[in-house]
Protein backbone atom coordinates (compact mmCIF):
# COMPACT_ATOMS: atom_id res chain seq x y z
CA UNK A 1 0.00 0.00 0.00
CA UNK A 2 1.47 3.55 -0.98
CA UNK A 3 2.47 5.58 1.95
CA UNK A 4 1.11 9.30 1.42
CA UNK A 5 3.03 12.28 1.29
CA UNK A 6 3.28 14.70 4.79
CA UNK A 7 2.59 17.95 5.11
CA UNK A 8 6.08 18.90 4.97
CA UNK A 9 6.61 16.78 1.85
CA UNK A 10 3.82 18.42 0.02
CA UNK A 11 4.89 21.66 1.01
CA UNK A 12 8.46 21.47 -0.12
CA UNK A 13 6.81 20.04 -3.81
CA UNK A 14 4.74 23.29 -3.92
CA UNK A 15 8.07 25.02 -3.12
CA UNK A 16 10.16 23.52 -6.44
CA UNK A 17 6.45 24.15 -8.32
CA UNK A 18 6.76 27.83 -7.86
CA UNK A 19 10.06 28.59 -8.24
CA UNK A 20 10.21 26.33 -11.35
CA UNK A 21 6.56 28.82 -12.79
CA UNK A 22 8.77 31.45 -11.48
CA UNK A 23 12.08 30.64 -13.60
CA UNK A 24 11.98 33.37 -16.08
CA UNK A 25 14.55 31.37 -18.95
CA UNK A 26 12.19 28.49 -18.69
CA UNK A 27 9.16 30.83 -19.41
CA UNK A 28 11.26 33.04 -22.41
CA UNK A 29 12.07 29.29 -24.15
CA UNK A 30 8.49 28.65 -23.92
CA UNK A 31 7.61 31.77 -25.18
CA UNK A 32 9.98 31.16 -28.02
CA UNK A 33 8.37 28.28 -29.07
CA UNK A 34 5.14 29.30 -29.03
CA UNK A 35 6.16 32.14 -31.57
CA UNK A 36 7.87 29.80 -33.24
CA UNK A 37 5.05 27.35 -34.34
CA UNK A 38 3.17 30.43 -34.78
CA UNK A 39 5.76 31.26 -37.15
CA UNK A 40 5.48 27.67 -38.75
CA UNK A 41 2.01 27.54 -38.91
CA UNK A 42 1.90 30.84 -40.59
CA UNK A 43 4.61 30.19 -42.80
CA UNK A 44 2.96 26.90 -43.87
CA UNK A 45 -0.58 28.11 -44.52
CA UNK A 46 0.79 30.67 -46.68
CA UNK A 47 2.69 28.16 -49.12
CA UNK A 48 1.29 27.32 -51.97
CA UNK A 49 2.50 23.51 -51.56
CA UNK A 50 0.88 21.64 -48.63
CA UNK A 51 2.95 21.11 -45.68
CA UNK A 52 2.66 17.41 -43.74
CA UNK A 53 4.64 16.52 -40.99
CA UNK A 54 4.21 12.75 -40.29
CA UNK A 55 5.84 10.15 -37.95
CA UNK A 56 6.40 6.75 -39.98
CA UNK A 57 3.01 7.85 -41.81
CA UNK A 58 1.06 8.79 -39.16
CA UNK A 59 -0.20 12.34 -39.43
CA UNK A 60 1.02 15.27 -36.84
CA UNK A 61 0.57 18.03 -38.72
CA UNK A 62 -0.92 19.45 -42.18
CA UNK A 63 -1.32 23.31 -43.30
CA UNK A 64 -4.62 24.69 -44.46
CA UNK A 65 -3.08 23.74 -48.00
CA UNK A 66 -3.10 20.32 -47.85
CA UNK A 67 -6.57 20.18 -46.40
CA UNK A 68 -8.07 21.78 -49.07
CA UNK A 69 -5.61 19.77 -51.29
CA UNK A 70 -7.45 16.51 -50.01
CA UNK A 71 -11.51 17.95 -49.54
CA UNK A 72 -10.87 18.13 -45.34
CA UNK A 73 -11.36 19.94 -42.98
CA UNK A 74 -8.38 21.39 -40.57
CA UNK A 75 -7.74 19.14 -38.64
CA UNK A 76 -8.99 15.89 -40.26
CA UNK A 77 -5.82 14.60 -41.42
CA UNK A 78 -4.54 14.56 -37.84
CA UNK A 79 -4.02 11.35 -36.39
CA UNK A 80 -4.65 10.10 -39.98
CA UNK A 81 -1.94 7.61 -41.64
CA UNK A 82 -0.29 9.04 -44.99
CA UNK A 83 -1.33 5.76 -46.92
CA UNK A 84 -4.82 6.88 -46.86
CA UNK A 85 -4.64 9.89 -48.80
CA UNK A 86 -3.12 8.04 -51.83
CA UNK A 87 -4.52 5.71 -54.40
CA UNK A 88 -4.18 1.31 -53.90
CA UNK A 89 -1.73 1.23 -56.58
CA UNK A 90 0.75 4.39 -55.21
CA UNK A 91 0.47 3.61 -51.11
CA UNK A 92 3.63 0.68 -51.85
CA UNK A 93 5.75 3.49 -53.35
CA UNK A 94 4.19 6.23 -50.96
CA UNK A 95 5.80 3.83 -48.08
CA UNK A 96 9.24 2.37 -49.58
CA UNK A 97 9.65 6.02 -50.11
CA UNK A 98 9.21 7.08 -46.28
CA UNK A 99 10.73 3.95 -45.06
CA UNK A 100 13.55 4.97 -47.21
CA UNK A 101 14.00 8.89 -46.61
CA UNK A 102 13.83 9.27 -50.27
CA UNK A 103 14.82 13.04 -50.70
CA UNK A 104 14.11 13.81 -54.72
CA UNK A 105 10.81 14.63 -56.32
CA UNK A 106 8.58 11.89 -57.39
CA UNK A 107 4.70 11.60 -58.23
CA UNK A 108 2.08 9.87 -56.94
CA UNK A 109 -1.99 9.56 -57.58
CA UNK A 110 -4.02 11.85 -54.96
CA UNK A 111 -7.03 10.52 -53.35
CA UNK A 112 -9.44 13.27 -52.05
CA UNK A 113 -12.31 13.14 -49.34
CA UNK A 114 -15.26 12.87 -52.16
CA UNK A 115 -13.19 9.94 -53.65
CA UNK A 116 -11.37 12.02 -56.77
CA UNK A 117 -8.08 11.53 -57.98
CA UNK A 118 -5.58 13.93 -59.28
CA UNK A 119 -1.76 13.50 -59.55
CA UNK A 120 0.57 15.14 -57.29
CA UNK A 121 4.52 16.06 -57.39
CA UNK A 122 5.76 15.09 -53.23
CA UNK A 123 9.71 16.02 -51.76
CA UNK A 124 10.16 14.74 -48.55
CA UNK A 125 12.67 15.14 -46.41
CA UNK A 126 14.01 13.74 -42.13
CA UNK A 127 14.16 16.53 -39.70
CA UNK A 128 13.85 17.02 -36.01
CA UNK A 129 10.42 17.97 -34.52
CA UNK A 130 9.55 18.54 -30.82
CA UNK A 131 12.77 16.37 -30.33
CA UNK A 132 11.72 14.03 -31.98
CA UNK A 133 12.64 12.29 -35.87
CA UNK A 134 9.72 12.95 -38.01
CA UNK A 135 9.36 13.22 -41.92
CA UNK A 136 7.93 16.58 -43.37
CA UNK A 137 6.14 15.99 -47.19
CA UNK A 138 5.88 18.98 -49.59
CA UNK A 139 2.90 17.81 -52.08
CA UNK A 140 2.20 19.79 -54.89
CA UNK A 141 -0.73 19.22 -57.12
CA UNK A 142 0.31 18.82 -61.06
CA UNK A 143 -2.95 18.01 -62.33
CA UNK A 144 -2.73 21.37 -64.52
CA UNK A 145 0.98 20.72 -65.18
CA UNK A 146 0.27 17.28 -66.35
CA UNK A 147 -2.16 18.51 -68.82
CA UNK A 148 -0.15 21.06 -70.16
CA UNK A 149 2.72 19.22 -70.73
CA UNK A 150 0.68 16.35 -72.27
CA UNK A 151 -0.69 19.15 -74.52
CA UNK A 152 2.80 19.69 -75.52
CA UNK A 153 3.29 16.83 -75.92
CA UNK A 154 0.49 15.77 -78.27
CA UNK A 155 1.28 19.45 -79.93
CA UNK A 156 4.85 18.42 -80.54
CA UNK A 157 3.65 14.80 -81.72
CA UNK A 158 1.35 16.56 -84.08
CA UNK A 159 4.11 19.13 -85.36
CA UNK A 160 6.47 16.36 -85.78
CA UNK A 161 3.76 14.20 -88.14
CA UNK A 162 2.83 16.83 -89.98
CA UNK A 163 6.22 17.78 -90.25
CA UNK A 164 8.08 14.43 -91.27
CA UNK A 165 4.48 13.83 -93.75
CA UNK A 166 4.75 17.04 -95.22
CA UNK A 167 4.85 16.70 -99.06
CA UNK A 168 7.24 19.31 -99.23
CA UNK A 169 10.60 19.37 -97.96
CA UNK A 170 11.02 21.35 -94.78
CA UNK A 171 14.65 23.44 -93.56
CA UNK A 172 14.81 24.79 -90.29
CA UNK A 173 18.25 27.01 -89.74
CA UNK A 174 19.86 28.84 -86.52
CA UNK A 175 20.55 32.06 -86.50
CA UNK A 176 24.35 31.66 -88.05
CA UNK A 177 22.45 29.70 -91.10
CA UNK A 178 23.10 26.02 -89.87
CA UNK A 179 20.28 23.88 -90.57
CA UNK A 180 19.53 21.72 -87.56
CA UNK A 181 16.63 20.01 -88.88
CA UNK A 182 15.58 18.66 -91.80
CA UNK A 183 11.70 16.85 -92.59
CA UNK A 184 12.05 13.48 -94.89
CA UNK A 185 10.62 14.59 -97.83
CA UNK A 186 13.60 16.90 -98.10
CA UNK A 187 16.24 14.20 -97.35
CA UNK A 188 14.40 12.59 -100.36
CA UNK A 189 14.73 15.19 -102.40
CA UNK A 190 18.20 15.68 -102.64
CA UNK A 191 19.48 11.88 -101.47
CA UNK A 192 21.10 13.04 -97.98
CA UNK A 193 21.30 11.32 -94.97
CA UNK A 194 20.14 13.50 -92.06
CA UNK A 195 24.15 13.49 -90.92
CA UNK A 196 24.82 14.50 -94.37
CA UNK A 197 22.84 17.90 -93.49
CA UNK A 198 22.53 18.86 -89.67
CA UNK A 199 25.15 21.18 -88.55
CA UNK A 200 26.48 22.59 -91.50
CA UNK A 201 25.64 25.70 -93.38
CA UNK A 202 22.47 26.14 -95.85
CA UNK A 203 25.23 27.02 -98.22
CA UNK A 204 26.34 23.30 -98.35
CA UNK A 205 23.27 22.71 -100.51
CA UNK A 206 23.55 25.91 -103.33
CA UNK A 207 26.21 25.90 -105.69
CA UNK A 208 28.58 28.83 -105.71
CA UNK A 209 26.63 30.23 -109.18
CA UNK A 210 23.38 29.72 -107.93
CA UNK A 211 24.06 31.66 -104.84
CA UNK A 212 26.03 34.28 -107.04
CA UNK A 213 22.85 34.55 -109.05
CA UNK A 214 20.56 34.54 -106.32
CA UNK A 215 22.11 35.37 -102.83
CA UNK A 216 20.52 34.77 -99.37
CA UNK A 217 18.75 37.33 -98.13
CA UNK A 218 19.47 36.83 -94.67
CA UNK A 219 18.64 40.63 -94.23
CA UNK A 220 15.35 40.90 -95.39
CA UNK A 221 14.45 37.96 -93.48
CA UNK A 222 15.16 39.60 -90.13
CA UNK A 223 13.11 42.41 -91.02
CA UNK A 224 9.96 39.85 -91.11
CA UNK A 225 9.72 39.47 -94.88
CA UNK A 226 8.70 36.29 -96.17
CA UNK A 227 10.98 35.29 -99.30
CA UNK A 228 9.89 33.43 -102.06
CA UNK A 229 12.24 32.52 -104.73
CA UNK A 230 12.70 29.96 -107.79
CA UNK A 231 16.21 28.43 -107.79
CA UNK A 232 18.30 25.39 -107.73
CA UNK A 233 19.68 23.20 -105.24
CA UNK A 234 22.23 20.69 -105.42
CA UNK A 235 21.64 17.09 -104.37
CA UNK A 236 24.02 14.77 -102.39
CA UNK A 237 24.88 13.49 -106.34
CA UNK A 238 25.43 16.85 -107.20
CA UNK A 239 22.50 16.73 -109.49
CA UNK A 240 20.36 20.45 -109.78
CA UNK A 241 17.51 20.24 -108.68
CA UNK A 242 14.91 22.65 -109.68
CA UNK A 243 12.46 24.47 -106.09
CA UNK A 244 10.48 26.97 -105.06
CA UNK A 245 11.87 28.28 -101.87
CA UNK A 246 9.41 29.70 -99.42
CA UNK A 247 11.65 31.59 -96.10
CA UNK A 248 10.72 33.50 -93.57
CA UNK A 249 11.80 33.90 -89.47
CA UNK A 250 8.68 32.40 -87.61
CA UNK A 251 10.53 32.99 -84.46
CA UNK A 252 13.69 34.69 -82.85
CA UNK A 253 16.12 32.33 -82.74
CA UNK A 254 15.36 30.13 -86.21
CA UNK A 255 14.87 30.64 -89.97
CA UNK A 256 12.01 28.44 -91.94
CA UNK A 257 12.26 27.52 -95.44
CA UNK A 258 9.50 25.22 -97.17
CA UNK A 259 11.02 23.90 -100.44
CA UNK A 260 8.84 22.48 -103.21
CA UNK A 261 9.86 20.22 -105.68
CA UNK A 262 10.10 22.00 -109.15
CA UNK A 263 10.94 18.69 -111.11
CA UNK A 264 7.06 17.53 -111.60
CA UNK A 265 5.69 20.64 -112.50
CA UNK A 266 8.43 21.88 -115.33
CA UNK A 267 8.14 18.17 -116.23
CA UNK A 268 3.97 18.69 -116.30
CA UNK A 269 4.68 22.34 -118.03
CA UNK A 270 7.07 20.77 -120.53
CA UNK A 271 4.72 18.01 -121.44
CA UNK A 272 1.42 20.53 -121.62
CA UNK A 273 3.28 22.41 -124.05
CA UNK A 274 4.59 19.29 -125.98
CA UNK A 275 0.85 18.33 -126.09
CA UNK A 276 -0.21 21.67 -126.99
CA UNK A 277 2.02 22.00 -129.94
CA UNK A 278 1.12 17.99 -130.97
CA UNK A 279 -2.56 19.52 -130.53
CA UNK A 280 -1.59 22.88 -133.07
CA UNK A 281 0.52 20.73 -135.35
CA UNK A 282 -2.44 18.39 -135.41
CA UNK A 283 -5.29 20.66 -136.46
CA UNK A 284 -2.76 22.61 -138.67
CA UNK A 285 -2.52 19.02 -140.64
CA UNK A 286 -5.94 18.42 -140.08
CA UNK A 287 -6.57 22.07 -141.80
CA UNK A 288 -4.13 21.20 -144.43
CA UNK A 289 -5.45 17.54 -145.00
CA UNK A 290 -8.69 19.47 -145.31
CA UNK A 291 -7.11 21.55 -147.80
CA UNK A 292 -5.65 18.74 -149.82
CA UNK A 293 -8.81 16.88 -150.00
CA UNK A 294 -10.50 19.67 -151.59
CA UNK A 295 -7.59 20.41 -153.80
CA UNK A 296 -7.30 16.21 -154.12
CA UNK A 297 -10.80 16.59 -155.75
CA UNK A 298 -10.71 19.25 -157.75
CA UNK A 299 -7.54 17.35 -159.25
CA UNK A 300 -9.64 14.07 -159.55
CA UNK A 301 -11.94 15.69 -161.49
CA UNK A 302 -9.52 16.75 -163.68
CA UNK A 303 -7.35 13.59 -163.76
CA UNK A 304 -10.57 11.41 -164.37
CA UNK A 305 -11.95 13.87 -166.82
CA UNK A 306 -8.73 13.68 -169.23
CA UNK A 307 -8.78 9.75 -170.08
CA UNK A 308 -12.71 9.48 -169.65
CA UNK A 309 -12.32 12.61 -172.51
CA UNK A 310 -9.69 10.62 -174.30
CA UNK A 311 -11.33 7.67 -174.32
CA UNK A 312 -14.93 8.88 -175.25
CA UNK A 313 -13.50 11.03 -178.06
CA UNK A 314 -11.58 8.48 -179.83
CA UNK A 315 -14.39 6.12 -179.48
CA UNK A 316 -16.43 8.34 -181.22
CA UNK A 317 -13.82 8.95 -183.89
CA UNK A 318 -13.78 4.82 -184.35
CA UNK A 319 -17.21 5.07 -185.29
CA UNK A 320 -16.58 7.48 -188.32
CA UNK A 321 -17.56 6.23 -191.53
CA UNK A 322 -14.24 7.52 -193.29
CA UNK A 323 -12.07 5.54 -190.25
CA UNK A 324 -9.58 3.96 -192.11
CA UNK A 325 -7.88 0.59 -190.63
CA UNK A 326 -4.89 1.53 -189.63
CA UNK A 327 -6.02 4.92 -188.17
CA UNK A 328 -8.47 3.23 -186.52
CA UNK A 329 -5.94 0.85 -184.63
CA UNK A 330 -4.48 4.06 -183.19
CA UNK A 331 -7.68 5.52 -181.87
CA UNK A 332 -8.16 1.76 -180.28
CA UNK A 333 -4.70 2.12 -178.78
CA UNK A 334 -5.53 5.50 -177.37
CA UNK A 335 -8.34 4.38 -175.73
CA UNK A 336 -6.89 1.37 -174.15
CA UNK A 337 -4.40 4.15 -173.09
CA UNK A 338 -6.64 6.26 -171.62
CA UNK A 339 -8.35 3.19 -170.11
CA UNK A 340 -5.31 1.69 -168.36
CA UNK A 341 -4.77 5.42 -166.82
CA UNK A 342 -8.60 5.52 -165.80
CA UNK A 343 -7.82 1.96 -163.91
CA UNK A 344 -4.67 3.54 -162.39
CA UNK A 345 -6.19 6.44 -160.71
CA UNK A 346 -9.18 4.28 -159.49
CA UNK A 347 -6.89 1.72 -158.16
CA UNK A 348 -4.85 4.02 -156.02
CA UNK A 349 -7.74 5.27 -154.52
CA UNK A 350 -9.02 2.27 -153.48
CA UNK A 351 -5.84 0.77 -152.51
CA UNK A 352 -5.74 4.57 -149.73
CA UNK A 353 -8.93 3.82 -148.58
CA UNK A 354 -8.58 0.20 -147.93
CA UNK A 355 -4.92 1.22 -146.09
CA UNK A 356 -6.61 3.57 -144.03
CA UNK A 357 -9.74 2.01 -142.71
CA UNK A 358 -7.49 -1.39 -142.23
CA UNK A 359 -8.87 -3.01 -144.53
CA UNK A 360 -5.84 -4.50 -146.48
CA UNK A 361 -5.01 -8.07 -145.69
CA UNK A 362 -0.90 -9.12 -145.29
CA UNK A 363 -0.24 -12.61 -147.35
CA UNK A 364 3.52 -13.32 -146.36
CA UNK A 365 5.47 -15.90 -147.84
CA UNK A 366 9.46 -17.05 -148.83
CA UNK A 367 10.58 -14.68 -151.68
CA UNK A 368 13.59 -15.10 -154.19
CA UNK A 369 14.59 -11.57 -153.83
CA UNK A 370 16.79 -11.57 -157.39
CA UNK A 371 13.77 -13.50 -159.19
CA UNK A 372 11.82 -10.14 -157.93
CA UNK A 373 14.24 -8.02 -159.15
CA UNK A 374 14.93 -9.08 -162.85
CA UNK A 375 10.76 -9.24 -163.33
CA UNK A 376 10.77 -5.73 -162.47
CA UNK A 377 13.23 -4.34 -164.94
CA UNK A 378 11.88 -6.49 -167.82
CA UNK A 379 8.81 -5.68 -167.13
CA UNK A 380 9.54 -1.65 -167.28
CA UNK A 381 11.99 -2.09 -170.16
CA UNK A 382 9.44 -0.50 -172.37
CA UNK A 383 8.93 2.41 -170.50
CA UNK A 384 13.06 2.92 -169.90
CA UNK A 385 13.44 3.33 -173.77
CA UNK A 386 10.96 5.83 -174.13
CA UNK A 387 13.06 8.11 -172.22
CA UNK A 388 15.95 6.79 -173.56
CA UNK A 389 16.92 4.87 -169.83
CA UNK A 390 18.94 2.42 -169.10
CA UNK A 391 17.55 -0.03 -165.62
CA UNK A 392 20.35 -1.87 -163.91
CA UNK A 393 20.30 -4.80 -161.35
CA UNK A 394 22.76 -4.70 -158.46
CA UNK A 395 22.76 -7.37 -155.92
CA UNK A 396 25.22 -9.08 -153.84
CA UNK A 397 27.89 -11.16 -154.69
CA UNK A 398 26.64 -15.18 -153.46
CA UNK A 399 23.11 -13.87 -153.61
CA UNK A 400 21.30 -16.06 -156.10
CA UNK A 401 18.98 -17.70 -153.48
CA UNK A 402 18.52 -14.77 -151.04
CA UNK A 403 14.80 -15.31 -149.35
CA UNK A 404 12.38 -12.19 -147.86
CA UNK A 405 10.00 -13.10 -145.79
CA UNK A 406 7.13 -10.60 -146.69
CA UNK A 407 4.19 -10.04 -148.82
CA UNK A 408 5.13 -10.77 -152.79
CA UNK A 409 2.12 -8.94 -153.94
CA UNK A 410 2.92 -5.60 -151.96
CA UNK A 411 6.32 -5.93 -152.05
CA UNK A 412 6.06 -5.49 -156.26
CA UNK A 413 3.11 -3.03 -155.78
CA UNK A 414 6.09 -0.94 -154.04
CA UNK A 415 8.96 -1.51 -156.30
CA UNK A 416 6.56 -0.60 -159.39
CA UNK A 417 5.85 2.51 -157.77
CA UNK A 418 9.24 3.66 -157.11
CA UNK A 419 10.87 2.66 -160.32
CA UNK A 420 7.72 4.02 -162.25
CA UNK A 421 8.37 6.96 -160.94
CA UNK A 422 12.22 6.92 -161.52
CA UNK A 423 12.07 6.58 -165.05
CA UNK A 424 9.06 9.35 -165.36
CA UNK A 425 11.32 11.78 -164.04
CA UNK A 426 14.43 10.72 -165.64
CA UNK A 427 15.63 11.58 -169.27
CA UNK A 428 19.08 9.95 -170.80
CA UNK A 429 19.59 8.75 -167.61
CA UNK A 430 20.20 5.00 -165.31
CA UNK A 431 17.69 3.63 -162.76
CA UNK A 432 19.57 1.61 -160.68
CA UNK A 433 17.56 -1.46 -158.14
CA UNK A 434 19.01 -3.34 -155.55
CA UNK A 435 19.05 -4.45 -152.70
CA UNK A 436 22.17 -5.03 -149.65
CA UNK A 437 22.15 -7.55 -146.69
CA UNK A 438 22.54 -5.59 -143.18
CA UNK A 439 22.24 -7.56 -139.96
CA UNK A 440 18.58 -8.62 -139.78
CA UNK A 441 16.76 -7.33 -142.50
CA UNK A 442 17.73 -6.41 -146.27
CA UNK A 443 17.92 -2.86 -147.39
CA UNK A 444 16.70 -2.15 -150.46
CA UNK A 445 16.80 1.08 -153.12
CA UNK A 446 16.03 2.21 -156.28
CA UNK A 447 17.96 5.18 -157.20
CA UNK A 448 17.77 7.37 -160.70
CA UNK A 449 19.89 10.00 -162.25
CA UNK A 450 16.96 12.26 -162.78
CA UNK A 451 15.36 15.75 -161.41
CA UNK A 452 15.88 14.73 -158.25
CA UNK A 453 13.27 16.45 -155.10
CA UNK A 454 13.00 20.41 -154.20
CA UNK A 455 15.06 20.16 -150.69
CA UNK A 456 11.95 22.52 -149.35
CA UNK A 457 9.53 19.02 -150.51
CA UNK A 458 11.71 16.13 -149.21
CA UNK A 459 9.85 15.95 -145.40
CA UNK A 460 6.23 16.14 -147.02
CA UNK A 461 6.99 13.22 -150.32
CA UNK A 462 5.39 10.60 -148.79
CA UNK A 463 2.53 12.49 -147.67
CA UNK A 464 -1.09 12.10 -149.50
CA UNK A 465 -2.52 14.21 -152.28
CA UNK A 466 1.29 15.95 -152.67
CA UNK A 467 3.17 16.30 -155.90
CA UNK A 468 6.04 18.30 -156.33
CA UNK A 469 6.09 21.02 -158.53
CA UNK A 470 7.88 20.80 -162.27
CA UNK A 471 8.09 22.65 -165.42
CA UNK A 472 5.59 21.79 -167.77
CA UNK A 473 8.44 19.22 -169.68
CA UNK A 474 8.69 16.98 -166.99
CA UNK A 475 5.11 17.54 -165.01
CA UNK A 476 3.44 14.19 -164.26
CA UNK A 477 -0.08 13.28 -163.86
CA UNK A 478 -1.51 11.16 -161.02
CA UNK A 479 -3.13 11.16 -157.36
CA UNK A 480 -0.13 11.98 -155.52
CA UNK A 481 -1.10 9.05 -153.71
CA UNK A 482 1.78 6.46 -154.79
CA UNK A 483 4.50 7.26 -152.44
CA UNK A 484 1.87 7.55 -149.20
CA UNK A 485 0.65 4.06 -150.73
CA UNK A 486 4.07 3.17 -150.38
CA UNK A 487 5.16 3.87 -147.07
CA UNK A 488 1.96 2.77 -145.46
CA UNK A 489 2.51 -0.96 -146.97
CA UNK A 490 5.93 -0.94 -145.91
CA UNK A 491 5.18 -0.16 -142.12
CA UNK A 492 2.70 -2.99 -142.40
CA UNK A 493 5.18 -5.10 -143.42
CA UNK A 494 7.35 -4.07 -140.30
CA UNK A 495 9.82 -2.03 -142.16
CA UNK A 496 10.93 1.46 -142.92
CA UNK A 497 10.96 4.11 -145.90
CA UNK A 498 12.95 7.22 -146.18
CA UNK A 499 14.79 9.15 -149.63
CA UNK A 500 17.55 10.94 -149.87
CA UNK A 501 17.76 13.30 -153.35
CA UNK A 502 19.64 16.28 -154.69
CA UNK A 503 18.12 18.56 -156.85
CA UNK A 504 19.07 18.17 -160.29
CA UNK A 505 21.22 15.01 -159.46
CA UNK A 506 18.78 12.40 -158.51
CA UNK A 507 16.68 10.61 -155.72
CA UNK A 508 17.49 7.29 -154.01
CA UNK A 509 14.40 5.50 -152.06
CA UNK A 510 15.21 3.14 -149.72
CA UNK A 511 12.55 0.82 -147.85
CA UNK A 512 14.01 -2.01 -145.28
CA UNK A 513 12.27 -5.51 -144.71
CA UNK A 514 13.23 -8.13 -141.51
CA UNK A 515 14.77 -11.28 -142.46
CA UNK A 516 13.42 -12.84 -139.65
CA UNK A 517 10.07 -15.17 -139.73
CA UNK A 518 9.93 -14.89 -135.61
CA UNK A 519 9.96 -10.89 -136.16
CA UNK A 520 7.38 -10.76 -139.45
Amino acid sequence: MNKKPTYEELEEKVKRLEALLNDQPQINLIQELKESESRFKALSDAAHEGIFIHDNGLGLEVNNVGCEMFGYDPGELIGRHALEIFTEDSRKLVMTNIKNGVTHAYEATGLRKDGSTFTVEITGKNCIYHGKEVRVAALRDVTERKIAEQALKDSESKFREVFENAGDGILIGDLQGRMIEVNEAFLKMTGYDREDIIGFHIKKIFSQQSLSDKPLRFDMLNKGQTLIFERDITGKEGQLIPVEMNSKRPHANYYLSIIRDLRERRKAASELERKNKELLLAKQKAEESDRLKSSFLANMSHEIRTPMNGILGFAELVRAEDCDNKTRMEYLDVIISSGHQLLDIINDVLEISRIETGQINIMKSDIKVNDLLRDISVFFQPLARQNHNTIQIECPENSEMQIVYADEMKMRQVLTNLVNNALKFTLNGTVKVGYEIENTYLKFFVQDTGIGIPADFLDKVFERFLQAEYNDQMKQRGTGLGLAICKRLIEIMEGDIWVQSVENEGSTFYFTLPLDKKKN
